[in-house]
């Protein structure tokens, strides 16, 4: 029996992996990794060049170490593949399934330990240390996350007894974070959404007889996905223009965070298409498309306002700052229309 679990959660993790890689195929488009492959290469570029005028024995370089390695301790979850229906098939084998968590943790190791190799790689020039240092520094992240990973798999269990309700909502919880991400480019199975009333952003809503342009405003003022995705990608857009200096660099992220944000609402225009009245409104598709395009332009048209006053101020060449109204007008206007045409 103790066999036939492994193979029930080997199925399932197979079954999980499978659906990750069909959804990242949308996330992983031709524009998003000509932007990624752009971007990598261009932190590549000024990394180097950091890196050969920072001056040896750089203090800042040693902080910055160990508040990244502290950081990405957070990477990687415990994937544990339990599902609601087993706190009644598998509770005669709780012992087995108990097994099974233990041994969740060494297959939860393979995505932090890639992470901690890549970034302590990175890091490595920042504090010049020498290699056998440097395994030792990712040995010691390894054991630390793997620990953590282990106390996580025992806190679901109390006198020997699996507490199956926080079990199934923490799997339940991690799986719908990973789904959260893949619905931000794709339509995902599966994925429980979550709406909040936000009553002061009411005034917002317009009072329109169209009823698409009420509907999406109304989805994108209420959904989880949309606004708070919209709050932390125009703030980091704010962010690199205010804090890095380097005009062009800090041009280019912002950029990219409009494109990325653009992108990611591009589904909004599906959001109502599991409403049935929605369905039996005397309403063509052109119309509907036409209020998702109208939404993005607005909030396009409203961030890159934004940015091009504050580029104002914090660029050196303010003649980079334009290049905010010709992406305002390409990214609210051009882009949207055309890739909700091929929807």
């Amino acid at each position: 029996m103790a066999k036939d679990i492994e193979s029930l959660f080997a199925m399932r993790r197979a079954k999980w992996r499978t659906q990750n890689l069909k959804y990242l195929r949308y996330v992983l488009n031709d524009h998003f990794v000509l932007v990624l492959m752009f971007l990598i290469g261009f932190l590549a570029y000024q990394y180097a060049a950091f890196l050969q005028k920072m001056p040896e024995h750089w203090l800042p370089g040693y902080l910055i170490s160990i508040f990244v390695s502290l950081l990405i301790l957070f990477i990687g979850q415990l994937a544990t593949f339990v599902e609601t229906a087993d706190q009644q098939f598998l509770l005669a084998k709780e012992q087995a399934v108990q097994r099974h968590l233990k041994a969740a943790v060494k297959n939860s190791m393979v995505l932090p330990i890639l992470v901690i190799f890549v970034t302590v790689t990175i890091l490595s020039p920042l504090v010049a240390l020498p290699l056998p240092v440097v395994l030792v520094w990712m040995a010691v992240l390894i054991g630390i996350k793997y620990g953590i990973l282990m106390r996580q798999s025992q806190s679901f269990i109390a006198h020997q007894l699996i507490q199956w309700q926080p079990l199934i909502n923490y799997e339940r919880n991690r799986q719908n974070k990973i789904l959260k991400i893949f619905s931000q480019f794709t339509d995902v199975k599966g994925l429980k959404q979550t709406a909040k009333r936000r009553k002061y952003l009411d005034r917002l809503i317009p009072k329109s007889k169209q009823a698409y342009d009420y509907l999406f405003i109304r989805t994108f003022l209420r959904s989880g996905d949309y606004f708070m995705l919209m709050l932390r990608l125009t703030g980091l857009g704010i962010l690199s223009l205010v804090a890095i200096d380097n005009d062009l660099f800090s041009l280019v992220l912002a950029l990219l965070f409009n494109y990325l944000l653009v992108f990611q609402l591009l589904p909004i225009s599906q959001s109502q298409d599991y409403q049935m009245l929605a369905r039996l409104y005397p309403i063509k598709a052109d119309a509907k498309l036409a209020a998702a395009a109208s939404v993005i332009r607005r909030l396009i048209l409203l961030i890159s306002g934004l940015q091009l006053v504050i580029s104002l101020v914090t660029f050196h060449d303010i003649r980079l700052a334009g290049m905010f109204i010709l992406s305002g007008l390409f990214l609210g206007v051009i882009y949207p229309k055309l890739k909700l045409k091929t929807r």
